[in-house]
């Protein structure tokens, strides 16, 4: 077998790994409000506040990327020093393990035990981090297909995974099914996906051309961050990324809670323009950024993109229109697919192939570190006013777009 064809076989494997991977991570994406606001499945004693169980909610999604920002980094420069191979499976591994405990937490109702399992899982969530590094790793086939086919994937994946794990819960289909019944299962999903790594996934070569480090060398965070950032490219780049990514994260978070308040939307119309988005990233990442680079600089098409993002959420806050605002959603999704895949490039093109895994896991921490911020203070601006969250992401957008404008 050619060794184009033997990386074009890896490349579906690592497809398949991250796809199911990302149906797993989102799974539980509608199920943790019911468990503290929703009488039906709480988890909570009645005697709990509004404002207690919604602290405790913030608390308990911001665990899991918490967990995300410390973990990334430190496993994608395992991986290169290691080998992926061995890292993917292993942190599936223990992904199963953790998502075990969030059942079983649930089950027991211990609120403690289930903060701690989604911040333990968020620290053995650098498996996108790796995948990027081993498709970085792919000689024969190009970043903007390996890197946007994988953002695409995931993209597909977080519009299936919810409806499943809405579907597990649901009581009139099974009654033996309860919130625990979502986790059991990515618990096994994991487990059978370790599995596929360490049999399917062809062994990388570890790093052998930086010197050894010890272990608080490898954790320590902000002093590997002051190394990678010695690389002024590298740096302007991630600042840009992060940037532009934490005002995509406020759309994600809080469009639909705009929808809400805006037009009452219920979930099956929040699903429809929620799948609306997904349906227009996997395109926005898996085709647009070859489409486009090979007729406009990436220079241009980052540009552009970013500045159309921006544009489309000023016209989601002055529209009175839902097909229009529909179709902003799914122009949004186009533009933001673009972007995240051609800065991913640029990022991964900046730096030397021995430390790919780190960077990748670099990038991916600041953007969760983010989300963090946003899930525990995003509420407090909703007391303000649902359209000012908005606007503040279209803000976000232009600086980051001006910064790499004027950096490039």
């Amino acid at each position: 077998m050619t060794e184009k064809k033997k990386q074009k076989r890896q490349f579906w494997v690592i497809l398949i790994i991250v796809f199911l991977g990302f149906v797993g991570i989102s799974m539980p994406y509608l199920i943790f409000p019911a468990l503290f606001l929703n009488p039906a499945y709480s988890i909570l004693p009645e005697s709990w506040s509004g404002s207690s169980r919604a602290i405790f909610l913030g608390i308990t999604l911001a665990a899991y990327p918490l967990g995300q920002f410390i973990g990334s980094p430190i496993l994608g420069s395992l991986s290169d020093d290691y080998g992926r191979k061995r890292l993917l499976a292993g942190t599936l591994l223990i992904s199963a393990f953790c998502n075990l405990l969030t059942g079983i937490a649930i089950g027991w109702q211990q609120l403690g035990l289930l903060i701690a399992s989604r911040f333990m899982a968020g620290l053995m969530e650098g498996n996108i981090a790796i995948a990027r590094a081993m498709a970085a790793d792919l000689t024969t086939i190009p970043k903007h297909d390996t890197f946007g086919k994988i953002n695409a994937v995931a993209s597909i994946a977080f519009l299936l995974g919810p409806l499943l794990g809405g579907l597990m819960t649901e009581k009139d289909l099974f009654e033996d099914l309860t919130t625990s019944t979502p986790f059991y299962f990515i618990c096994i999903l994991f487990f059978c996906l370790a599995g596929l790594s360490a049999l399917v996934l062809e062994t990388t070569a570890v790093n052998s051309q930086t010197e050894p480090r010890t272990f608080w060398q490898r954790i320590n965070l902000i002093k590997r961050l002051a190394v990678l950032f010695l690389n002024k490219r590298l740096q302007f780049l991630m600042i840009t990324s992060t940037c532009f990514t934490l005002a995509v994260d406020i759309f994600y978070e809080f469009a639909p809670v705009y929808l809400t308040v805006k037009w009452a939307f219920g979930p099956a119309q929040l699903v429809l323009y929620n799948g609306v988005v997904c349906l227009a990233l996997a395109v926005g990442n898996g085709w647009l950024p070859g489409f486009i680079s090979s007729r406009v600089s990436n220079r241009l098409a980052i540009i552009y993109s970013i500045a159309g993002f921006a544009l489309f959420l000023i016209g989601m806050v002055l529209t009175d229109s839902t097909f229009l605002m529909m179709l902003l959603f799914a122009l949004s999704g186009f533009v933001i697919g673009l972007a995240v895949t051609l800065i991913t490039v640029k990022i991964s093109n900046s730096v030397p192939d021995t430390i790919q895994g780190e960077v990748m896991g670099v990038q991916i921490s600041l953007r969760v570190l983010g989300d963090a911020i946003i899930c525990l203070f995003g509420g407090a601006l909703l007391l303000l006013s649902s359209k000012l969250i908005l606007v503040i992401a279209a803000a976000m957008s232009v600086a980051a777009m001006i910064y790499y404008a004027l950096k490039v």
